[in-house]
């Protein structure tokens, strides 16, 4: 407190970790005083440990599904039947669900549950071991990796194909899966006729089948699905994946003959009663907030010609979310409203929804086409604005609407594809679209989370994310040109002249920063020293042969040339600061030599950058 006493919160701190007040400690940091309490925790025996640690590994595996197995009561994804607990060579003791831990593993069920003894707790020795049985086990998730791969490959090959080794599908193998062993299958040409996304998807998504395409890439009514250890009646087994995948297609030739029938007009009235988030409407009103936005895109952008095509798809862009399809598979939004609206005759529009989502990733593809681009992006800052107005903004790691990866895919858009438009004209246009009633509860957030991704970019691409920090006004220019601004700084930074310049700059806002408010009026008549009338012309004419090029500055080599005009202040600000007092004793020629700094200060931070933060 006041009186430099520890408070009570302080006593409460010091209980808490087992200490009197008197053995906390005061640290000065940049935020000012902060208590530590420094405690000294004695360590304890590993085998000591290991068995409330292991138990702890065990019980808190998650699965999507549990069940109760046994009397316990321990709900689990699979029965227990044996624990192996080593700490070198010594049996680590522990129980879960009435099992008991000893040093004994066991083979793949189909060789019977005969033990297999394990000396000691060593990673090679252990996979050695289990690597050697009759039916090996692959211990170590790499070389299942790598077998899982050569199988599936070999498997494909052997019939001509190539095997769409999906990344997901082999993460997903590799870990249900003690010894990978590839097994194929044909199914029926009839399913051929389905949206190639859908096969796939059936195929990955639901029974984790590898599908195969030709040298072309054309997708073929084989597969290769993935069994767990060697056998001899592989035929058998084709057989029963088979019987599944035709049970599974047919379901998805069910849905999609059904909603071939109800088509995207009756989808799209069906958009009423689906709920976008609460307090923003249905779906039916954010396809028209990211129609309209998508058609002031278009005029903005010069796009005229693509603006029956971008209302089409805008308009639609949600519609498949009232289809069959996408209600058993939502990852295939968006794809299946392009093969609907392909189907329906607007093969233009059918691009542009099917990559509507894109970039899936933060890294990923683009939508390929204008059309697509325009309508992905205003349906990407609809839904970013929309979040944070209704105070839905991410925390930490939570992101429960992907807002992350919209805002990486609008920043991506607009800067690879060149779109001359900044974030708060399309910001400011997305919220507008809004019923004037909504309650606005975090969109300020909006410009810095769009700043933090836009930085990630251009790291990605390159660049020293930090000299973002000097394009002050970044919210207000278009990202193509921001890109080129920072290439620009990150030119001209390291250079002598530029480094002197950056120097006075810095001084130059220090004086102004202790002067409080301060007037750009300069009066020529109150100059005393030649100093003070040099810094004014070279303001002056810096000024008239800058013109309007400041804000018409697309390119880099456009930056570097206003940048370069910078060097002008290095000599006539050297000059002033060695022969001109600022804090004179006349109260107007102190006024008048601060409003001349003034002038530099907006030159120096105000007309492309603020070069004091680089």
């Amino acid at each position: 407190d006041a009186n430099g006493n520890f408070t009570p919160q302080s006593a409460g701190f010091a209980q808490k970790n087992g200490l009197k007040p008197e053995q906390l400690t005061v640290v000065e940091t940049e935020k000012g005083p902060f208590i530590y309490a420094k405690v000294k925790i004695k360590g304890e025996k590993t085998a000591k440990l290991l068995p409330e640690i292991f138990t702890r590994l065990v019980t808190g595996l998650e699965f999507a599904k549990n069940m109760i197995w046994e009397e316990s009561g321990l709900r689990y994804g699979r029965p227990i039947r044996s624990l192996i607990g080593l700490y070198g060579d010594k049996v680590v003791k522990f129980s879960v669900a009435g099992v008991d831990s000893n040093r004994n593993t066991y083979p793949l069920s189909s060789f019977g549950r005969k033990p297999i003894k394990v000396e000691h707790a060593d990673k090679d020795y252990y996979a050695d071991l289990l690597r050697n049985q009759p039916q090996p086990i692959l211990a170590l998730p790499e070389e299942r990796r790598e077998a899982l791969i050569k199988t599936v490959s070999s498997e494909a090959a052997v019939h001509g194909y190539k095997a769409d080794l999906d990344e997901d599908l082999i993460q997903e193998t590799v870990w249900f899966t003690e010894h990978p062993v590839a097994v194929s299958g044909n199914f029926e040409i009839k399913f051929l006729t389905l949206p190639k996304d859908l096969i796939t998807t059936v195929l990955k998504k639901q029974i984790k089948m590898f599908p195969v395409t030709n040298a072309q890439g054309e997708l073929q009514p084989y597969f290769i699905a993935v069994r767990d250890g060697i056998s001899v009646n592989q035929n058998e087994v084709s057989d029963g994946f088979k019987k599944v995948m035709s049970a599974r297609l047919s379901d998805a030739v069910f849905f999609f003959e059904n909603d071939k029938k109800d088509g995207l007009a009756k989808f799209h009235e069906k958009l009423k009663n689906i709920q976008f988030l609460e307090g923003l409407g249905s779906m039916a009103e954010k396809a028209v907030r990211t129609q309209k936005l998508a058609a002031c895109l278009c005029e903005k952008l010069g796009k005229t010609q693509l603006k029956e095509t971008v209302d089409f798809a805008a308009r639609h862009a949600y519609d498949d979310l009232a289809s069959h399809v996408v209600y058993e598979f939502p990852e295939l939004q968006g794809y299946m409203g392009g093969c609907y609206a392909e189907l329906e005759g607007h093969k233009d529009a059918a691009a542009a929804l099917k990559e509507f989502y894109y970039p899936l990733t933060s890294s990923s593809e683009l939508p390929s086409d204008e059309a697509g681009q325009i309508v992905s992006l205003a349906g990407k800052i609809d839904t970013l604005v929309g979040n944070f107005l209704i105070g839905q903004v991410p925390t930490g790691s939570e992101d429960p609407f992907a807002l992350r990866r919209q805002a990486f895919g609008a920043v991506r858009i607009l800067l690879e594809k060149g779109m001359n438009v900044s974030m708060k004209e399309l910001v400011d246009t997305a919220s507008s679209l809004y019923p004037a009633g909504t309650q606005d509860k975090g969109l300020a957030q909006l410009p810095g989370f769009l700043f933090q991704r836009l930085a990630l970019v251009l790291e990605q691409r390159g660049h020293d994310a930090r000299v973002l920090d000097a394009v002050s006004n970044w919210y207000e220019i278009p990202l193509p040109q921001i890109e080129a601004l920072v290439s620009a700084l990150e030119t001209v930074k390291t250079g002598e002249e530029f480094a002197a310049v950056l120097e006075s700059a810095k001084r130059v806002c220090n004086i102004l920063k202790k002067a409080g408010e301060v007037s750009e009026n300069v009066d020529e008549k109150l100059f005393e020293l030649p100093a003070e009338k040099a810094l004014y012309d070279k303001i002056r004419e810096v000024d008239a042969s800058l013109g309007c090029r400041v804000h018409t500055a697309a390119d880099k080599d456009a930056y570097l040339n206003v940048l370069k005009t910078y060097g002008a202040f290095k000599e006539v600000l050297e000059n002033f600061f060695k022969d001109v007092m600022v804090n004179a004793d006349n109260e107007a020629v102190k006024n008048n030599r601060l409003a001349l700094l003034a002038r530099v200060r907006r030159y120096l931070t105000q007309t492309v950058a603020d070069i004091t933060k680089l």
